[in-house]
């Protein structure tokens, strides 16, 4: 029936509309090009703000991990340029392994044969009851991919070992979440956890880890993550292995001991290797001075011969019956007694008795992630161990930008295993320590956002831990200081005046840690015999002369400017003075006393610690009696008068 509707439209074409005209036959392939124009249109605006399995209202789904049943909420999804209604379904997902679900688009055309409503309804009219046009339906609903469902599917939800992943919360405008994202990527660097996502270990399930993870919010990449509901990550970590060869440790006794090994955790045990000693009856040969061969091999030496004799009570050695030395009757020769020596040897063919120790494997008893039992080695020897170590790690959990829980495995390293870095693309939740041993040790290490809040709290505990600092070390200074009462002794050192009673007038100065007799000193101001400026006495010497002259010539013929105006000389013209306001006369005494070279073979140094400065404006200069002399007048020229300052003063000539 396909072939009966005609449309010919292709958005390659760039046609913007059908412009009809008068003159020719409607066609039923433009009415449906008219359709598939304005969807198109719609479309590409919709696709825009839309992404095919957006969520726009509802359509929640529940998975149960351990069955993977799983109930579809009734909904609406964007799908193929339009809102999508979704009608309720339970479904089943695999809980190993990923899965998708999604919405299968069922496209049918229905017409008069299966809706009798779709005849003209035109009563009285010539087409009544006629077959008209027909109508294609789409069908949205649930389904699984690859169940097999006829239609387009569009996938909505991600599944990992039963577990949803998080979906961003619609709408999803794809523009404006990208230009979020960059934004937030540049400015905070895009990956950070807002709230939640607590990891903590959980027990091991069929030799699995098992770890939670909490609900909360992240952006990753700059883009928003949300887990609505706590998740339950399965970890089949393995652990990177380093084969150990004969590791020695010394025995204590032929008695049950424990081995602790160098390097743990165990993961498996090789072998065992320990020194035994055993005795055996042995049949001499049938010629003297040949040897005789011993059951066991790897034999490290033998201990006692004897024929005739008992063994003692610890098991090295014989009593009664004739014994044989070694190196005089026999000697260990590839793992035989060898009768070849010029000493005694028993009769050939007759029996007798040796005690000897040898390397065997044994299987040890109470294996541990440390160690094992091992029973009858010879005290003294070495248990030699073959082994496999469990090497540790730091493995991270971090959280992509889909919601997904990605693993990323670290390198082993024996001593201190480095933490393997994090793309970008990802968000480190947390660094696990793979000790393989109880209890695993989980560090939320995470970037989180700090609110507000937390970072005036912390700017105020930073200010008053500096206030406390403050003090602290006021108070070592002003101890450090006070050198006058240390365990009831009173001690003055002489270095300035800060032991001295305080209520008590002074006599004294302390000048260069020493207590002497007060210089007292008034400061005056330069002698009034110095007029100007002096130098001293000179005789001037020509060094360049200019004798000869052409003419003479007024400077101020037209009287352009005035004349010079009279100089007025003040005496004293600066007023420099120094104010001495202490109780003390150490520091005058001082400054004469050093300054003025009184001392001989004198040294000095002085450290100022400025506590404190403050300055201020005088309100009134001091009052001391000042002259000046007025010259530079004209003769007979009369003065009107003559002030300084705003004061009326009366000169003399």
């Amino acid at each position: 029936m396909i072939e009966q509707y005609y449309n010919r439209f292709n958005a390659a074409d760039n046609h913007e509309q059908i412009m009809f005209r008068a003159d020719r036959v409607l066609q039923s392939a433009e009415l449906n090009e008219i359709q598939s124009a304005a969807m198109a249109r719609l479309q590409g605006v919709s696709d825009a703000l839309f992404k095919d399995g957006d969520i726009i209202r509802d359509a929640r789904v529940r998975i149960n991990p351990d069955t993977g049943a799983s109930v579809c909420e009734a909904g609406a999804i964007y799908i193929r340029g339009a809102v999508r209604g979704l009608a309720a379904r339970e479904l089943k997902v695999a809980t190993v392994g990923s899965a998708t679900i999604g919405v299968y688009l069922k496209d049918s055309v229905v017409t008069e044969l299966e809706v009798a409503e779709l005849r003209n309804p035109a009563a009285g009219t010539r087409g009544y009851q006629e077959p008209g046009a027909a109508r294609q339906k789409t069908l949205a609903v649930w389904g699984v991919a690859g169940d097999g469902q006829s239609g387009e599917f569009y996938p909505v939800y991600l599944i990992d070992d039963g577990v949803l992943r998080a979906k961003e919360a619609p709408p999803n405008l794809d523009g404006v979440t990208q230009a979020l994202a960059r934004y937030d990527r540049d400015s905070s660097g895009g990956s950070y956890v807002v709230g939640g996502l607590n990891v903590a270990a959980s027990a091991d399930v069929n030799g699995a880890q098992v770890y939670t993870v909490s609900e909360g919010r992240a952006r990753v990449n700059g883009f928003g993550v949300n887990l609505a509901t706590s998740r339950r990550p399965v970890y089949a970590a393995k652990p990177d292995l380093r084969n150990i060869e004969l590791e020695p440790h010394v025995s204590s006794g032929p008695a049950p001991q424990r081995v602790t090994l160098d390097r743990v955790p165990l993961a498996s045990l090789a072998a065992v290797h320990i020194t035994l000693q055993k005795s055996a009856t042995m049949t001499r040969g049938g010629y003297t001075g040949g040897a005789d061969n011993l059951a066991d091999s790897s034999i490290v030496q033998i201990v006692a011969v004897n024929q005739g004799g008992t063994i003692n009570a610890n098991g090295d050695g014989f009593v009664g019956g004739t014994s044989y030395v070694a190196g005089t009757s026999y000697k260990l020769t590839a793992g035989a007694i060898d009768w070849g020596l010029p000493g005694t040897e028993p009769a050939t063919n007759s029996t007798y008795q040796v005690i000897y120790q040898c390397n065997v494997a044994v299987t040890p008893t109470l294996i541990d992630d440390t160690g094992f039992t091992v029973t009858g080695a010879v005290n003294g020897t070495q248990v030699l161990v073959n082994y496999s170590q469990k090497l540790p790690r730091v493995d991270r959990l971090c959280l992509d930008a889909d919601g997904a829980l990605v693993w990323i495995k670290g390198v082993a390293a024996d001593v201190n295993p480095r933490a393997p870095a994090v793309p970008d693309a990802l968000l480190a939740l947390a660094s696990v320590q793979q000790s393989w041993r109880a209890p695993r040790v989980v560090q939320n290490d995470g970037v989180r956002v700090v609110p507000m809040q937390d970072l005036a709290n912390i700017n105020a505990r930073m200010d008053f831990m500096a206030t406390l600092i403050a003090q602290q070390t006021l108070k070592t200074d002003a101890a450090n200081r006070d050198t006058a009462l240390k365990k009831g002794i009173f001690v003055d050192p002489f270095l300035n005046d800060g032991v001295r009673d305080q209520g008590v007038a002074q006599s004294a100065a302390i000048v260069a840690g020493k207590l002497t007799l007060p210089v007292t000193a008034t400061p005056n101001a330069p002698g009034g015999d110095v007029k100007a400026p002096a130098s001293l006495k000179f005789t001037l010497a020509t060094v360049l002369s200019q004798p000869m002259r052409t003419t003479t010539m007024k400077v101020n013929p037209y009287a352009a400017f005035d004349g010079l105006p009279a100089s007025v000389t003040l005496t004293p013209a600066i007023d420099r003075w120094t104010d001495v306001d202490t109780t003390w006369s150490s520091p005058l005494t001082t400054r004469i006393v050093t300054g003025g070279g009184a001392l001989v073979n004198t040294t000095s140094s002085t450290v100022n610690n400025l506590l404190s400065t403050s300055s201020q404006a005088l309100e009134k200069l001091r009052q001391i009696p000042v002259s000046f002399a007025i010259s530079g007048f004209g003769p007979n020229e009369a003065l009107d008068s003559v002030s300084f300052d705003g004061i009326v003063v009366t000169p003399t000539p």
